[in-house]
């Protein structure tokens, strides 16, 4: 018969990692839900990536971004409905919309990588640089 000290040890030894998915684990970029739906060489692109990091959102967006620009057609289709009224087809505003919305996203995560990295620093001389200029500003 085992002890409880003997398998509470087993279990505080066998403990070290933590919880969830280990520092610079790519699971849910092979594995994840959008996975199947890249190609090689997207995959190759976001497999270069740390997943935790913002850089890694921002890559994903320029391959979606390039992905779009490569479906974008602007042939001029039309459709004719019962009364003889032409459309045309909008499409490609759509897609453009798109294009754009992801654009914004892509440069508020390009300023939000730029405030947590700061100047090639860290977050600390960020803040430091940051706080000092306000200093300055305000005459202290």
């Amino acid at each position: 018969m085992v002890s409880i000290k003997a398998v509470r040890k087993t279990k505080a030894k066998t403990k070290s990692r933590k919880q969830g998915g280990q520092p610079g684990n790519k699971n849910a970029m092979r594995h994840g839900f959008y996975a199947k739906r890249f190609t090689a060489e997207e995959q190759t692109r976001l497999d270069s990536q740390d997943s935790t990091d913002v850089q890694a959102e921002i890559a994903l967006i320029r391959v979606c971004m390039d992905r779009l620009t490569n479906e974008l057609n602007f042939k001029i289709v039309t459709t004719v409905d019962m009364q003889g009224n032409i459309t045309r087809d909008d499409h490609y505003l759509k897609q453009l919309n798109t294009l754009g919305l992801m654009t914004q996203s892509l440069s508020t995560l390009t300023r939000t990588h730029y405030l947590i990295k700061g100047k090639g620093g860290d977050v600390a001389d960020a803040i430091m640089t940051a706080l000092e200029e306000l200093r300055l500003e305000m005459g202290i």
